[in-house]
């Protein structure tokens, strides 16, 4: 028999990741899970929590204007899964890929159906099977990875796109003007300037075919923000 031992996700969003519901479930191992959803520690207000709620949600939508019913989409890195259900109304055939699999786990029970899976994924090597995917989300998950991996990730989208399909993947512009690791955020490894960001895309898209939309706001706490969004399509 397996030892029973708790695993706690969620908390505060100090944590990187976002999750709207509370709860508790087992994994295969036996392990115990504990998710408490996502709340504010103290100094936030709810205003600040609404919005980023709302700004983890709002880049969905835009993988939203691509979706068609019946297209394969990849949602990479998945995060805790809410993606599939707000996308679930296209008519899909959504897949979402993360390296943490308590966290999978969690989007399986909560997200998970006919139309929705959830596999281990790994942006570092990304695996993917080539000409799999009409629509390919990669958002809020580049900056998460050390440039000598950034490349090789956008090439695996790329050869993992259909004739035609889109690739929608955002990258948060370097404080510093400058590619490099994140200073005011911890968890990003290597920020990209604006430049080098398109550079990237447009050696494998070509620049004819990658559309770029720059949005400026202020986070939850309180900091001036760029990120950068780009829809890149692959030639038919």
């Amino acid at each position: 028999m397996v030892e029973e031992r708790a695993i706690c996700l969620g908390g505060s969003v100090s944590c990187g990741r976002l999750y709207l519901e509370d709860l508790t479930f087992y994994m295969p191992d036996g392990q115990r899970v504990e998710v408490k959803k996502t709340y504010k520690p103290d100094g936030y207000s709810g205003h600040n929590m609404a919005n980023l709620v709302a700004r983890h949600k709002g880049r969905y939508h835009l993988l939203g204007l691509f979706c068609r019913p019946g297209m394969k989409v990849l949602d990479f890195p998945c995060g805790s899964g809410y993606a599939a259900q707000l996308l679930k109304d296209q008519g899909v055939i959504y897949e979402g890929r993360d390296f943490d699999e308590p966290t999978l786990e969690y989007a399986r029970h909560m997200y998970g159906g006919p139309k929705s899976r959830f596999n281990f994924g790994d942006l570092t090597k990304p695996e993917l099977a080539v000409g799999s995917y009409n629509l390919i989300g990669c958002l809020e998950g580049i900056e998460h990875i050390s440039r000598e991996f950034q490349f090789p990730a956008v090439e695996s989208f790329y050869r993992a796109l259909k004739p035609g399909g889109i690739l929608v993947v955002s990258s948060p512009e370097s404080s510093t003007g400058e590619s490099g690791s994140g200073r005011d955020n911890r968890w990003h490894k290597w920020e990209l300037s604006r430049n080098d960001f398109l550079s990237m895309l447009h050696s494998y898209f070509g620049e004819e075919s990658v559309e770029l939309i720059t949005l400026k706001e202020v986070l939850h706490t309180g900091v001036m923000s760029t990120c950068f969004y780009a829809v890149c399509r692959k030639s038919i």
